[in-house]
């Protein structure tokens, strides 16, 4: 079964090299997607099975100037794509959304909202959190921690 791994990171330049990683690993380069800009990020991730909270906290990452990256893998190479980036220093998006939380960050409530601040800014932020590889690890079919795996989604769902 084909599987959708997601990760955040601080900057373009680390997910660069965690996809350069991946496909000296032998994945595919046209199944590795880096994503820099939050236009139409989040429904993308969600068409790909990712959940909507997910898929907005990640927007949010890039808000702040980091990048995804997004796999496309069938299930023997999910363990080893999670090995790769977590390796590549993937940040931690639940101890991010606890960050931003913290600064008065809300999830989305309203549909179609994607990649709104209250405040208006999107120059990045310096203060991502890196994950702290003794404490969070990296699960291979999970929805937590640093790297998210979701069954593929390849039905889109009726639109009501």
């Amino acid at each position: 079964m084909t599987k959708t791994v997601t990760s955040l990171f601080h900057s373009a330049q680390h997910a660069e090299d965690a996809a350069n990683r991946l496909a000296q690993a032998g994945i595919p380069r046209d199944d590795i997607d880096i994503w820099s800009t939050p236009h139409n990020l989040a429904p993308l991730l969600e068409d790909l099975g990712v959940s909507r909270a997910d898929a907005h906290a990640y927007a949010e990452g890039v808000l702040r100037g980091g990048s995804v990256v997004i796999v496309k893998c069938d299930g023997a190479v999910v363990r080893r794509a999670v090995e790769i980036l977590d390796q590549e220093g993937v940040l931690d998006l639940d101890e991010q959304q606890t960050a931003w939380r913290a600064e008065g960050w809300q999830e989305p409530a309203v549909e179609g909202m994607t990649g709104t601040r209250a405040d208006g800014d999107l120059a990045g932020s310096p203060d991502m959190t890196p994950a702290r590889a003794d404490t969070v690890p990296a699960s291979p079919e999970g929805g937590t921690g640093r790297v998210r795996v979701q069954p593929r989604n390849l039905e889109r769902p009726a639109q009501e």
